[in-house]
């Protein structure tokens, strides 16, 4: 059967007879009146008053979240249609290229999800690919960067400052331009307070009963970290070639 006949079958078996919603049908429990299968030209699957998918005669369908991609509720609906119309398909966001992308898996591969993107009865997509987004640094900012932590001293000088630094006696505190602070040997003293902001932190003691400082990691780790923060905002999204991911 294709998706158009097996919510038409559906749509027969459980059809409302009265109320607000008489000649819908639940797609779902019958008190989810806000998730119905509605008769038309072709089958509606409605959330409210968007619909979520749509079945054509020809065994073709569309999938339009509305907007709402973000959303665990629609996404779930989606996939709850889907698993229904026997596609092998579902819709998710998952981490692809450095970004959380919304992506609909299909026996035939992953693509990614944008509001009409259409399917025949196979799971192969129709209508046009879209291409993935990724995340990619920019270049030439980090190779400045990490040739003024050399020119600072701070990079020689990380080894050194790590093994020394203890917890804090209070609380901690960040420069706000700490990411300048160590590329500048000028400011060569407020280093110490730096890597000790990344290199403790505190968890609860059952024996003491408090709070106490604690090494997060080792050298290796912290600066890791530390860079990483430091280059968070170096980075750009680009338009890639890629339209098609493998499952």
């Amino acid at each position: 059967m294709t998706p158009y006949e097996i919510l038409l079958a559906r749509h027969a078996d459980r059809i409302y007879k009265r109320g607000q919603y008489k000649g819908d049908a639940p797609m779902d429990k019958r008190g989810k009146s806000h998730f119905r299968i509605v008769k038309g030209e072709s089958m509606y699957v409605r959330m409210y008053n968007t619909d979520i998918l749509v079945a054509f005669k020809n065994g073709d369908f569309d999938i339009n979240l509305n907007g709402y991609a973000s959303s665990s509720t629609t996404r779930m609906n989606t996939n709850h249609t889907l698993g229904i119309i026997k596609s092998g398909m579902w819709v998710c966001n998952k981490p692809v290229m450095g970004l959380n992308q919304c992506v609909v898996t299909t026996p035939h591969g992953a693509y990614l999800y944008y509001d009409g993107i259409r399917f025949n009865q196979a799971g192969e997509l129709v209508s046009t690919p879209q291409q993935f987004e990724a995340k990619r640094i920019d270049k030439s900012e980090s190779t400045e960067f990490t040739d003024n932590l050399k020119g600072s001293g701070f990079k020689d000088m990380y080894p050194l400052l790590y093994a020394t630094r203890t917890p804090p006696e209070k609380g901690q505190s960040m420069p706000r331009s700490w990411k300048d602070y160590i590329q500048d040997a000028d400011y060569a003293d407020t280093w110490p307070e730096i890597i000790e902001f990344f290199k403790y932190d505190t968890r609860w003691s059952l024996t003491k009963g408090a709070r106490e400082w604690h090494e997060i990691d080792n050298a290796k780790a912290c600066w890791a970290r530390m860079m990483a923060k430091a280059k968070q905002d170096m980075y750009n999204t680009i338009r890639t070639e890629v339209t098609r991911l493998d499952v």
